[in-house]
């Protein structure tokens, strides 16, 4: 029986499925945290008394940035989506969503509920997709197209950005690009929320862009108010939200709903404020007023802010969370005495170098992502996984046995 070879697509496909398992068990990558719901799971919206917070406030007047794979104008999100923009070359419709995960999480938010589709818990937000990907497959300039996107949103009105997506391991450079990209995003008085993970496992200085600074990482609950099994922890987690089923990327997107609502019952309110809170009213078995490894501050209780009133707000320009992050942006913004403050000059030279990359000539970078997303990965990625092949079943079942004891500690 004679067998047809895949088509170079195809094959190119499945080498870059395969570099995927390799580098996300060798720590190197983290695909972002799945997510399959359907309309009969969502428990959360009676549990986070929706049905009440919409007789208040259903998000209007509040855009929420969706950084995703695309955003599909399906049933229940017609009317809820904007222009938005593509930043990956081979994808280039931000309405188009190959992947699926862009629009479950503009649907989670926004969502009408319409055609037995998902309901939003904030279903009169508009949503802005940023699209960085076609299929969260290996890129080499993912970085490069978060931080595009972040400053995207911020720029076209975004008080609200949701990342449910997240990488292991950043260059220097990337690292830097991110970092400047959020803390854009902070001074403009912007909220970026993002999944912590699906790995069980914690988490320390990896799972960008959630341990950054200026970040909200959420992490995800199940309906008994317990840390799910797979949500990754650490002394970065800042909230918790539901999230089983879907995983915390869908803890994320209820996150950044949840803000949504409460600006727009609010629109004076500046970002600290609008996070306060969220802080403030987190329910915790063990209240504190410092952060659990397993649920931050706590887990979300929107109606306690909407409809209770709880919570106050405090100093417009004092972060509740990143204090000594947004000090050290206000430090940063010191002017020198000949050329203006020394992250103002940052960021021009990071403009002009990102400008340098998108010039028509295209950078080494800029060639290897559209082979990437065309034709599989780069060759040089191929090398990668070749090199790595014969001890990726042994690191699989070292990263399994750790994941598992990871479980065990976060039941609480």
């Amino acid at each position: 029986m004679r067998t047809q070879a895949l088509p170079p697509q195809r094959r190119a496909q499945t080498v870059v499925a395969l570099l995927t398992a390799i580098l996300a068990s060798l720590g190197l990558f983290s695909p972002p945290a799945a997510a399959e719901i359907r309309p009969d799971q969502q428990w959360y919206l009676d549990a986070m008394e929706a049905p009440e917070l919409w007789k208040v406030t259903k998000g209007e007047g509040v855009t929420v940035a969706v950084i995703d794979s695309g955003v599909k104008p399906v049933p229940g999100l017609e009317d809820r989506l904007l222009p938005g923009k593509s930043f990956s070359p081979a994808a280039s419709d931000p309405h188009e969503d190959t992947d699926g995960h862009g629009t479950e999480m503009a649907s989670l938010i926004a969502g009408s509920g319409t055609a037995g589709s998902l309901q939003g818990l904030a279903p009169e937000a508009k949503i802005l997709p940023l699209r960085t990907h076609q299929s969260f497959s290996f890129s080499v300039s993912w970085s490069k197209r978060i931080a595009e996107a972040i400053r995207y949103a911020v720029d076209n009105g975004a008080k609200v950005i949701n990342v449910s997506q997240g990488k292991r391991s950043l260059s220097e450079d990337e690292f830097t690009r991110i970092q400047n990209a959020v803390n854009y995003a902070n001074r403009q008085g912007a909220l970026i929320f993002a999944a912590s993970g699906n790995d069980g496992r914690r988490v320390e200085k990896d799972d960008y862009p959630a341990v950054l600074p200026g970040v909200v990482a959420v992490g995800a609950v199940d309906e008994t108010g317990t840390v799910a099994d797979f949500s990754n922890y650490g002394p970065h987690l800042v909230l918790s939200a539901p999230g089983d089923p879907g995983g915390t990327s869908v803890a994320t997107a209820l996150t950044s709903a949840t803000a949504a609502l409460i600006w727009s019952k609010h629109p004076d309110w500046t970002n600290h404020q609008v996070l306060r809170v969220m802080v403030e009213t987190a329910g915790r078995s063990e209240k504190s007023n410092e952060p659990s490894m397993y649920l931050g501050y706590g887990t979300l209780r929107p109606g306690q802010v909407i409809i209770d009133g709880k919570g106050d707000p405090g100093p417009a320009d004092k972060s509740p969370v990143f204090s000594e992050y947004f000090a050290s942006l206000e430090a940063s913004q010191s002017p020198s005495p000949e050329s203006g403050s020394a992250d103002d000059k940052n960021q021009t030279d990071q403009r002009s170098q990102e400008e340098q990359e998108q010039s028509p000539s295209g950078s080494g970078e800029d060639q290897n992502t559209a082979q990437a997303d065309n034709d599989g990965p780069p060759w040089t990625a191929i090398g990668i996984g070749a090199a790595v092949l014969a001890l990726a079943a042994t690191v699989t079942i070292v990263a399994v046995r750790r994941r598992n004891q990871a479980r065990q500690q976060l039941r609480y």
